[in-house]
């Protein structure tokens, strides 16, 4: 590895650190539920206000009609649309008070207005007194406000401690790097992190200010180590081969890769798709798959699916490490190295199948059809994939998800070939967290990968559930799951 990334902090391991973009990008999205939320409840507040102080006799919560519950929630749907702002997170990480109080106040009175316009032209206001209408949208204008601010000092907060830093990988050394970096640490010097500039022939520029800290080799391997919020490609757009070749291998990693434009700091380029840091343009050439609300949705399948399963099975978790402890003597888990998100190793939990040896193997080859390695019990653990149970704990820590491509051992071979030397987009299957099962094992897929043929063909699937992934599509492969483990297809 290069001697320049010494200078390059690899302590930071990757899980630990927020992901900037999503987090931002989440706190936007919450703004419309809080919206809706803070509406209803100055309904509610109103409404009880009202009745106690100003008409002891008159409107109460229980009083009212499906009318008057169903304008509320229309209303409360309008100021959803009128106060949404989708640069929220952004603004509020940065501390940009004034504008976030300028989109606010707009918004605020686009919502007042639009109200009153409906209001009036439906007479919805001819049975609620007015004094209700204006207590509701002072009320409603106290409630929006706080929960922005509330939101708002939460965001600065983690920006302060660190958690919403932005690392950036810089690929391609020269002019272009330096003028991207000089920008980075001029607008938001606190909050970038730039891990450093890779060129697998670098030019190191005059100003020395891109000076390369390694290789895309290195790159590569220090993702295992470090989270990359943006890998961002500073290469002339016009080298089309090489351009594409790069970002084939920067695919393996679950971060975005983007081209920042050559007119970068001199004049805005004429189409934009992304921005990185503070304002900086970029064309996204690759983007980390199942991200913001679908990763958040994910990892509540997991968790939630995963501790179901598990106690539901844990009963037969405990009679097979009892019957594994009978049948042979050594440990009644087997671990192994396998890989996972970003190329990661991590150590697979299952129920040991094979006779015990106190003496470490190398030997990295793969189960066979009538394999003499195996015990008497493990035959009818492996056709039954009851070996598998003890990943629901790979799930639970958050090493392997219950739907995903299968984790495959470190340094596995087919037909003495690495995956990787079998195919380009081997590693891909690495941007996301390995599955118990997935999309190549209910599509015929399952099982050992004997051939180079089979290797591509379940590469091939696997890269289709990463490209295509969706709730509906992980509850239907569990589903399918059930009738494939019964067929007892390739189980050996």
């Amino acid at each position: 590895m290069n001697h320049a990334l010494d200078n390059v902090d690899s302590t930071a391991v990757g899980p630990s650190r927020h992901r900037r973009c999503d987090l931002v990008a989440l706190t936007s999205a919450l703004l419309p539920l809080l919206d809706v939320l803070s509406v209803l409840f100055a309904g509610y507040l109103s409404a009880r206000i009202y009745a106690f102080w100003l008409a002891p006799t008159g409107l109460t919560v229980s009083a009212w009609s499906g009318y008057e519950c169903t304008a509320l929630i229309a209303a409360a749907m309008l100021a959803a649309v009128c106060l949404y702002d989708q640069k929220f997170g952004a603004r509020a990480s940065r501390g940009q008070r004034t504008a976030l109080l300028r989109r606010y106040t707009l918004g605020f009175l686009l919502f007042a207005g639009a109200t009153l316009v409906v209001a009036f032209a439906s007479r919805a206001l001819d049975t609620l007194p007015s004094a209700w209408a204006t207590l509701w949208f002072g009320l409603s204008l106290l409630l929006t406000l706080l929960a922005r601010m509330l939101l708002a000092r939460a965001m600065r907060s983690m920006e302060r401690q660190g958690f919403l830093t932005e690392v950036i990988a810089v690929v391609g050394a020269g002019p272009l790097a330096d003028r991207l970096i000089s920008h980075l640490r001029q607008t938001r010097g606190s909050a970038i992190e730039v891990l450093g500039v890779f060129d697998d022939t670098p030019t190191i520029s005059p100003t020395g200010s891109a000076r390369p800290a390694g290789t895309v080799a290195d790159l590569v391997a220090l993702s295992t180590t470090r989270s990359i919020d943006w890998i961002v490609l500073t290469l002339p757009c016009t080298v089309e081969d090489p351009l594409d070749s790069l970002v084939q291998r920067l695919k393996d990693l679950a971060a975005p890769v983007v081209l920042c434009p050559q007119n970068f700091g001199l004049t805005l380029p004429s189409q934009v798709i992304d921005y990185v840091g503070d304002g900086v343009p970029v064309t996204l050439l690759a983007d980390r798959p199942i991200r913001r609300w679908d990763a958040v949705t994910k990892s509540l399948e997991d968790l939630v699916l995963g501790a179901l399963i598990t106690l539901v099975l844990l009963p037969v978790l405990i009679l097979v490490a009892v019957a594994i402890r009978l049948d042979s003597a050594g440990p009644i888990i087997f671990k192994q190295r396998r890989h996972t998100c970003n190329n990661r190793e991590f150590e697979v939990y299952k129920f040991r199948t094979m006779r015990w040896s106190p003496v470490p193997t190398t030997d990295l080859k793969q189960t066979a059809r009538d394999d003499d390695r195996i015990t008497r019990l493990g035959r009818l653990l492996r056709a039954s994939s009851l070996d598998e149970l003890p990943q629901l704990f790979n799930v639970l820590q958050g090493d392997m998800s219950l739907v995903g491509p299968r984790p495959h051992a470190v340094n596995m071979r087919t037909e003495n070939q690495l995956g990787g030397e079998i195919t380009d987009t081997y590693a891909h299957r690495h941007r996301v967290k390995p599955g118990m099962t997935g999309w190549s094992q209910v599509n015929g897929s399952r099982g050992a990968t004997d051939t180079t043929e089979q290797l591509r063909r379940r590469v091939e699937l696997d890269l289709r559930y990463v490209d295509n992934w969706s709730l509906q599509l992980d509850l239907k492969i569990l589903l399918l799951t059930v009738p494939e483990v019964l067929k007892r297809t390739n189980a050996y």
